[in-house]
């Protein structure tokens, strides 16, 4: 098994960091990459104390939403956060633990001019100043095309030309910057062209011009993965030219706050004797405190990767970070534990719920022991210190417990509707107790097992027959934010109408969640993966996801139908380009007033809408782009023809009008917008 190193152990020497050490050792560190709000300077202190315990070495400071970091990179630091790089590169060097600042002035750099490149060593100066000591430059999540003429005529167009301006950015920085202080040691680079395994032009020209012995930062075969070989290493090493530093997406979460990464690490390589492999470091989720608990078998991977054991680096990390609370926080870290996050929640709940659903007792009581410690987790955290205040272990154990309590109380709710639906199995149960305590599942925006727990109640109360779920789950209305059904003068009024949801080939949860808003808006709901359907005719509006594919946007550009779309907008030709912003939790109206559209950090889908489109609303700042958008019938879409029927842009992303997302200010707007854009059809067949 893994030895532990003890915290009175000393760390790798922080002098190189990422420089494998002997014996088939890695360097392994953490990274503050993600977006959203970026750690306070307290949980930054602890967790460098921390580091050595967890086996951790090098600590990475690329916060996407420091602005001095990315945005604002150009402009010196004000004393204040100067002086706390400062401490933190302090506390870092006492603890024995490499810390390193970076700079990422990819967004708007001018790599053609010399006073760009003076400035970029200037801001270098000043946090060395401050006691830095290594820095590494990051090109991560830019655009290929460089947006300056004068850099497309000095380097060329497309991939290559910018692969070309960051390499030889990254050896104008190591010239005027790194060598004249000493940092002889390889340089560290994250490409943009960051994750896959294969050659492409920005690779090339890259390698053509950094330096020859700089590292590449990679993040596997996609961004976010469940397992990287010895091979996948090997293929990027050799595609980049040079060799690799792992930045391991794990256990990141900034693209879905609802969730919690807690399990270990698994999927990475046993054998890195002779990889050309300098260490890794994961990007951490936004909770600093719980980061700790995976961040622990990160270090426990990299310590002995050959003898590594994911269930016991696990078990060692709940003992080390939570401490005397290990009790308390333990199922919710088993419930929490699935990686990656496309992966099943609990295969072993799953088939236990699967087979006490078949009569299996023994299953059943399985389940029920597995919902009594999920129901005690709430009633259990009540006994932490509510501020984690104290002296010790028991303080940072009570402060973890804090950190968690939005999750351990929803880890509660689960744990009571799925002991409700065993009661329904057993025969004893209320068909009324279970469904309440269903909503509070699907109304909570921490996200314990939601979609299992739902499935496994709805499953029980169709069993329960009469009384019961009451047919189909997945058919059932949705109760509104003012009451059950559809209000009058909505969507819902009159004779119910026809929509088809277009979505992948297999519908989300989130496709689901949507269809039930539909309905509960007076709509006859079917989905579908193609457009347009066997039988298309009356169909009154369509409702396009993200997940749909590109020929059926193609399609419905053409067709005189309403569209309802957050999904494939520059297809349908209502927009000129779109993305996701993350981290937000409401938008603005065009009259100026601020809308909370979700009960937690959700996601915006925004775009460029075509002239003539109308905005209804629009992110906060520092991004207000449009996303709540008009384009009536006959505005001239981006191909030229004129819209055949009214669209409109709604906020929404794959996550789709679920109820454990949208408040019911976001539910009314959407219904609002559903109401507005059905209005032209229901006036043309009055």
């Amino acid at each position: 098994m893994p030895r532990r190193r003890r915290p009175h152990e000393p760390a790798r020497p922080a002098s190189d960091p990422g420089v494998p050490p002997p014996g088939g050792r890695l360097s392994a560190g953490v990274v503050e990459g993600f977006y959203g709000p970026p750690w306070r300077h307290d949980e930054r202190l602890a967790l460098l104390d921390a580091a050595p315990g967890l086996g951790l070495d090098t600590y990475l400071y690329a916060p996407k939403d420091d602005p001095w970091h990315r945005e604002r990179w150009r402009e010196p630091y004000p004393d204040a956060e100067l002086a706390r790089l400062g401490e933190l590169a302090a506390r870092a060097a006492a603890a024995g633990v490499a810390f390193v600042w970076s700079v990422a002035p990819g967004l708007s750099m001018r790599f053609s001019d010399d006073a760009e490149h003076a400035a970029l060593a200037a801001k270098a100066e000043q946090v060395r100043a401050a006691g830095v000591r290594d820095v590494w430059l990051l090109f991560d999540d830019v655009p290929y095309d460089l947006p300056h003429p004068e850099d497309v005529a000095a380097f060329g167009p497309g991939q290559a030309g910018s692969g070309r301006a960051h390499g030889e950015a990254a050896a104008r920085f190591r010239e005027a910057f790194l060598l004249p202080h000493g940092v002889t040691g390889p340089m560290t680079v994250c490409p943009t062209d960051y994750a896959g395994c294969g050659r492409s032009p920005y690779r090339d020209a890259l390698g053509s011009a950094l330096p020859a012995d700089a590292r590449v930062l990679w993040t596997g075969r996609d961004v976010v993965v469940g397992t990287i070989t010895r091979e996948d290493v090997l293929a990027a090493a050799e595609a980049f030219g040079r060799r690799i530093v792992l930045w391991d997406n794990v256990p990141v979460n900034d693209f879905d706050r609802s969730r919690l990464f807690l399990g270990p690490l698994t999927g990475r390589p046993g054998d890195v004797d002779g990889l050309p492999l300098d260490g890794t470091v994961a990007n951490a989720m936004i909770e600093a405190l719980p980061s700790r608990l995976p961040l622990a078998t990160v270090g426990a991977w990299a310590r002995d990767p050959a003898a590594y054991d994911p269930a016991r680096a696990a078990a060692d990390a709940l003992a080390l970070v939570a401490g005397p609370r290990a009790g308390v926080v333990g199922p919710l870290v088993r419930a929490c534990a699935a990686w990656p996050p496309g992966a099943p929640r609990d295969p072993g709940l799953a088939r236990a719920t699967r087979a006490a659903l078949a009569g299996d007792a023994g299953a059943l009581a399985e389940v029920e022991g597995r919902m009594r410690a999920l129901a005690g987790c709430a009633a259990d955290a009540s006994g932490a210190c509510r501020d984690g205040t104290g002296a010790g272990s028991d303080a940072e154990a009570d402060a973890l417990v804090a950190a968690l309590r939005p999750w351990l109380h929803a880890a509660a709710h689960a744990g009571a509707a799925g002991l409700a639906a065993c009661a329904l199995l057993r025969g004893s149960g209320d068909p009324a107790a279970a469904r309440a305590a269903l909503d509070v599942v699907e109304t909570d925006f921490p996200d314990v097992l939601r979609s299992d727990i739902a499935r496994f109640v709805r499953a029980a109360l169709a069993r329960r027959g009469p009384g019961g779920e009451g047919g189909d789950p997945a058919a059932g209305a949705e109760p509104s934010p003012g009451g059950d059904g559809a209000r009058s003068g909505d969507a819902g009024a009159g004779p119910r109408r026809r929509a088809v949801l277009v979505t992948g080939a297999e519908p989300s949860a989130g496709d689901e969640a949507t269809a039930r808003w539909l309905r509960s808006r007076g709509l006859d709901v079917r989905t579908a993966s193609t457009w347009p359907p066997a039988d298309d005719a009356g169909v009154d509006l369509v409702a396009l996801t993200p997940d749909a594919p590109a020929a059926a946007a193609e399609a419905l550009a053409a067709a005189a139908v309403p569209v309802l779309a957050w999904g494939r907008l520059v297809t349908l030709g209502v927009a000129t380009t779109s993305g996701v912003q993350l981290d937000r939790d409401r938008l603005v109206r065009d009259d100026g007033r601020q809308v909370v559209v979700h009960r937690g950090a959700g996601r915006l889908t925004w775009c460029e809408p075509v002239p003539g489109a109308r905005v209804l609303a629009r992110a906060p700042e520092p991004e207000p782009r449009p996303v709540l958008v008009e384009v009536p019938a006959g505005t001239p879409l981006t191909t030229g023809d004129p819209a055949p029927a009214a669209r409109t842009v709604a906020f929404l992303t794959d996550d789709g009008a679920a109820r454990w997302l949208l408040t019911d200010d976001g539910r009314a707007l959407l219904d609002e917008a559903l109401t507005r854009l059905l209005l032209p059809a229901r006036a043309a067949t009055a």
